[in-house]
């Protein structure tokens, strides 16, 4: 799981077998399947982690193979989220040993920065038309409760019920 999050690869079984796919940070294509109050069962159950576990800066140390792979220190700053959290520096700290590139070491950080950004996690049943998704993949989420219009969220873990119905989580 380590390798697979330092290249932003997802491991999912499906069908039987495991497929290893790339996240996308946004629905590029339009292909984010639209979730809406009409095929929710029940309610939306909304978990917010809060602050905790959120970063506005992250540091980032590779091997750098032009100093005979000795370590080098990359950092991602970014001053949105430093006037979010009223200017008191959360420092988070990522682990890349598979990196020696400083391009993709920066891209690594500011992901990590994202998600950590990120700390809503939804579970809800839906319909049938539920099991045509899989993990990995992201849904747009509309749901007039909580004022939301396609908000973008990454399927965790989907569990296909015996009535044909889907108990989502993302």
């Amino acid at each position: 799981n380590g390798m697979l999050a330092h290249f932003n690869g997802v491991l999912r079984y499906v069908n039987g077998k495991y497929e290893i796919v790339v996240k996308s940070a946004t629905d590029t294509f339009g292909l984010a399947q639209s979730i809406t109050d009409d095929d929710i069962i029940g309610a939306i159950n909304v978990e917010d982690a809060g602050q905790k576990g959120t970063y506005n800066s992250v540091s980032v140390s590779i091997p750098d193979p032009q100093n005979r792979f000795k370590a080098r220190s990359v950092n991602f700053f970014d001053s949105t989220y430093m006037r979010q959290d009223r200017n008191v520096p959360k420092k988070g700290n990522l682990k890349t040993p598979y990196i020696s590139n400083y391009y993709n070491a920066r891209i690594n950080a500011r992901q990590y920065l994202e998600e950590s950004r990120k700390g809503l996690k939804v579970t809800f049943t839906m319909e049938p038309k539920g099991l045509l998704l899989t993990a990995g993949s992201l849904i747009k989420l509309s749901n007039s409760r909580l004022g939301w219009s396609n908000k973008l969220f990454r399927l965790s873990n989907l569990t296909f019920k015996e009535d044909c119905l889907v108990n989502v989580t993302a």
